[in-house]
């Protein structure tokens, strides 16, 4: 097999081999003294990152026996398995500290039990909201192969052993997909010696949100000899308004589409795009023809006007003003120029001036519905219905644009650039190129089905679809961990033993009673005290973070965008299991017990194992966390996302 440079995530974002705090290639090793697993190129990065990787630390050092009697330290103890939050060396310290640890054990079943009501709630109650054309979660590599398959310790682990892995043929299932942000950079991504072929089924609810995939998957295939495609797409899919020759172009585009039968798609993109059934043609068609049927032209009648619909969503929504100001306040002091420019205007597209912008992007509209019975995995035919007989008006959340959806620090390390939309809009634009490129050699094939992700298995056949790699956004939140691996389990791909189901969890920390909203573990900062940047080498504030607890002030309000937390700061590992316990037992209809599971019994459920993210180099695919600070404001992150993988036990 080829030498090639891994890439594998420690339990955050930082690649193996590079200094926590820098990202630079480490030559001369400094690992943390205490838990060994943290590792820098030299004693100033380990220095100033003491108090972001403290909560880590405390995570991963070498236990202590919580009897006082006790305080052995070792890397054996067992926990607790009613609260998982403390630590012994045997049965006679345990017995010994019952007494001083009871009410703190009992008083975590009690938290737990009373979540479980709360979730059983909530998981039937989520929202709906308008189509995410923009994601609002990081671009993630989905298949990571230098992580994985190509890993020292997993070539024996690998699909035959007989095959180089970088010649083989894979199959993502990306379930819950939203846009193309994750199937572009995970196609990106892939090493230049790879020669095999990669097959990715995008599935969505959302007949919106397909269509416009779709749209721009046809744009990529169509036209990927016109050396100026990938930065034409990347201005329709995040630019307002539009030149009169990309609108044109987008025009062209949804005329030719609405000609084509699915049949017809699948043969004149030579088999690189194809819908798995044919009435997803049926259910997207509406989508394009309402596009078309738009007036996108300034001063005609029945002009969309598409500024002024964003000027009016925006006043609906009066908190993400105060929102957008805070983001603003925290942005690299040079970008801002820039970004006022994007705010006002909407523009997406580098060194043009706004007013020879004579179109607006019909491709930004859809639909804007509510329900709180109905999500985007339980919602039926007859909502589909509903949202394909609603009016095409501006849909993007506020807060919703290219710099929330690709990482700043890749952004920036390919091309830096005061201009944030001219640097965001180069990246992307090479992301495309890279994915032309690979569709060009014949190595992707794209199919597209629009269903509730948790019915896949019926529009499947089992044995014909099988993934290696099965990525599941943030489904968890709305159906339960137990319940998505269920529906997932039987397309994962057991020939592969790299393959894994990945799971995000985003609202984890609203839901449920027990966690304490006074807290100071789970109070929302003020914008002006969270928006500095901890990634500097600003050495009075790495001073002021010597007590960051001082710094928080009460401030929640009832909606959250305008804040950040401070939780890279704190160690919240345990209310973060106890979420996962009170889950596993909210969602398990067939248990009829009330006492909570152990972590150990929803680490393997369904039958999988889950790589246990307190053990420091856990996750294989996808970092468990992104770091807020270190991205700055940029990208929104609120640094308590979560990702999971499961695997084959």
């Amino acid at each position: 097999m080829k030498a090639i440079q891994r890439i594998k995530y420690t339990v955050m974002d930082v690649q193996l081999g590079c200094c926590w705090r820098c990202e630079n290639p480490i030559e001369k090793e400094v690992p943390c003294d205490v838990c060994g697993e943290a590792k820098y190129c030299s004693e100033i990065c380990r220095f100033r990152d003491q108090w972001r990787h403290k909560p880590q630390c405390a995570e991963w050092k070498p236990k202590q026996c919580s009897n006082p009697k006790c305080c052995k330290e070792s890397g054996q103890l067992k926990e607790c398995t009613a609260c998982c939050n403390a630590w012994y060396c045997g049965e006679t310290c345990q017995r010994q500290h019952w007494k001083e640890h009871k009410p703190s054990c009992q008083k975590c079943i009690r938290e737990i039990k009373a979540a479980v009501a709360s979730l059983k709630v909530n998981l039937q109650n989520q929202v709906m909201r308008c189509p995410y054309y923009i994601g609002n979660a990081l671009a993630i590599d989905l298949l990571n192969l230098p992580g994985n398959e190509l890993c020292s310790e997993d070539v024996k682990s690998a699909k035959t052993s007989k095959q180089d892995p970088l010649e083989g043929s894979y199959s993502i299932l990306s379930a819950g997909c939203g846009n193309l942000r994750n199937w572009i950079h995970t196609v990106a991504s892939l090493p230049n010696e790879f020669k095999g072929t990669l097959h990715t089924v995008l599935n969505d609810f959302d007949p919106y949100v397909q269509a416009r995939n779709v749209l721009q998957l046809y744009m990529m295939i169509m036209y990927s000899d016109d050396p100026n495609i990938a930065e034409r797409i990347t201005t329709i899919w995040y630019s307002l308004h539009l030149s009169e020759e990309d609108y044109k172009f987008l025009v062209d585009c949804l005329r030719a589409l609405l000609g084509l039968s699915a049949d017809d798609l699948n043969k004149v993109t030579g088999g690189a795009l194809k819908l798995l059934t044919k009435i997803d043609m049926i259910v997207m068609r509406p989508v394009w023809k309402g596009w078309l049927e738009l007036e996108c032209r300034k001063g005609y009648p029945n002009y969309i006007d598409l500024q002024e619909q964003r000027k009016r969503l925006l006043y609906q929504y009066q908190e993400l003003e105060e929102g957008q100001r805070m983001y603003r306040k925290g942005l690299p002091s040079e970008l801002i120029p820039s970004y006022d420019e994007y705010d006002k205007h909407g523009n997406f597209i580098p060194g043009v001036n706004a007013c020879s912008l004579t179109y607006d992007n019909p491709t930004l509209t859809g639909y804007l519905f509510t329900q709180g019975k109905d999500s985007h995995v339980n919602a039926t035919p007859a909502i589909t219905r509903i949202l394909m007989s609603g009016r095409f008006v501006y849909c993007i959340e506020y807060h919703l644009m290219a710099f929330s959806e690709w990482d700043y620090l890749k952004v920036k390390k390919h091309h830096y650039n005061k201009s944030i939309v001219v640097m965001f809009h180069s990246f992307i634009s090479d992301q495309i190129k890279r994915t032309i490129a690979s569709i060009k050699a014949g190595a992707q094939h794209v199919s597209i089905i629009i269903c509730n992700c948790l019915n896949l298995s019926a529009h499947f056949n089992i044995e014909s679809y099988q993934f290696d790699r099965i990525f599941t956004s943030n489904i968890a939140d709305f159906s339960g961990t137990p319940a998505l691996l269920k529906a997932m389990k039987p397309l994962l791909n057991r020939k592969n033993k790299c393959s894994t189901i990945i799971t995000q969890h985003w609202n984890w920390y609203f839901i449920g009673p027990y966690i304490d909203r006074d807290d100071d573990v789970f109070t929302a900062s003020c914008r002006r005290l969270a928006v500095f940047d901890t990634h500097s080498d600003d050495m009075e504030m790495i001073i002021r973070l010597a007590n960051p607890w001082a710094m928080i002030k009460e401030c929640r309000k009832d909606t959250y965008q305008e804040y950040y937390f401070l939780q890279e700061y704190f160690n919240n590992m345990s209310w973060f299991v106890s979420y996962l316990r009170a889950e596993y037992l909210a969602v398990n209809k067939d248990s009829q017990s009330t006492k909570p599971p152990t972590f150990q019994t929803v680490k393997q459920s369904e039958g999988l194992q889950l790589r246990d993210f307190r053990r420091g180099n856990s996750n294989k695919v996808v970092p468990f966390r992104y770091r807020h600070n270190a991205r700055v404001s940029v990208n929104q992150c609120r640094g308590m996302d979560r990702m999971l993988e499961w695997h084959f036990a």
